[in-house]
C-alpha cells in the first residue's frame, strides 16, 4: 500500500473513531458545553438554531431570534422558542439575559447570566418577557409528550440600531425554585 493511502486510511479512521466516540449516553443528557462556567458557553455567531439545553430535569428545544428594522431605527425582533422531551403538561416561563448599557455588552461573554460583574447584584440574572401591554408573562405550555412552542414579537424603542449585545435565553417551570430550566448559550444580537 502505498504512504498517501495508508496516510487516508489512517485519517478516515481516525475521524470515525472521533465520531462515534463523542455520542451522548442519552438524548436529553446535558452536552459537555455546559461543564464550563454557564456565563461562558459561546454559541456559534448566530441568532438562529440555538440550542436549549437542560441544566435542571430534562429536555431540549431550539431559540431563533430575528431582529427586524424598526421604522424609528430601534430593536424589534420576531423570537420563537421551540422545546421536546421536556416534562408533559408544564408551564415554562421564557426569561432572558441580555447585556445592554454596562462594559462588555458584546463581549462573548454573558456576564450577567452567571451574576459576575459588572451584573451582579441588584440587578436580576434573568428577566421574564412580558406579554405586550403589560400583561400577562409569556409563558409556554408543554403537551402531554413533552412539546410546546411559542412566538414573541418583542420591541425595545430604547435600544437603536447598530447596537450589539450579548443574551442567553432559559426556561424555567417555576421562577423561584426550578424543578427544569433549560439554556441557551451566550450569543450576540445585532439590532437593525
Amino acid at each position: 500500500m502505498s504512504r498517501f493511502y495508508q496516510f487516508v486510511f489512517g485519517a478516515v479512521l481516525s475521524a470515525a473513531a472521533v465520531a462515534c466516540g463523542s455520542a451522548p449516553e442519552s438524548p436529553t443528557a446535558p452536552t459537555a458545553t455546559l461543564a464550563a462556567p454557564v456565563g461562558s458557553i459561546r454559541a456559534m455567531g448566530t441568532t438562529h438554531g440555538q440550542r436549549l439545553t437542560a441544566v435542571i430535569g430534562v429536555g431540549s428545544g431550539i431559540v431563533n431570534v430575528t431582529p427586524t428594522a424598526a421604522a424609528d431605527g430601534s430593536f424589534s425582533a420576531q423570537i420563537t422558542v421551540n422545546v421536546h422531551d421536556a416534562p408533559p403538561n408544564t408551564t415554562f416561563f421564557v426569561q432572558r439575559a441580555p447585556e445592554i448599557g454596562r462594559p462588555n455588552g458584546a463581549d462573548g461573554v454573558c456576564q450577567r447570566a452567571a451574576g459576575a460583574a459588572p451584573w451582579g447584584p441588584p440587578a436580576p440574572n434573568f428577566v421574564t418577557f412580558p406579554m405586550p401591554a403589560a400583561g400577562p408573562l409569556v409563558s409556554l405550555q408543554t403537551s402531554e409528550g413533552g412539546a410546546g412552542a411559542v412566538h414573541i414579537s418583542f420591541e425595545a424603542p430604547t435600544i437603536l440600531d447598530g447596537t450589539q449585545f450579548d443574551v442567553m435565553f432559559r426556561l424555567v417551570d417555576d421562577l423561584t425554585n426550578p424543578r427544569s430550566e433549560l439554556r441557551t448559550g451566550c450569543f450576540t444580537v445585532t439590532v437593525k
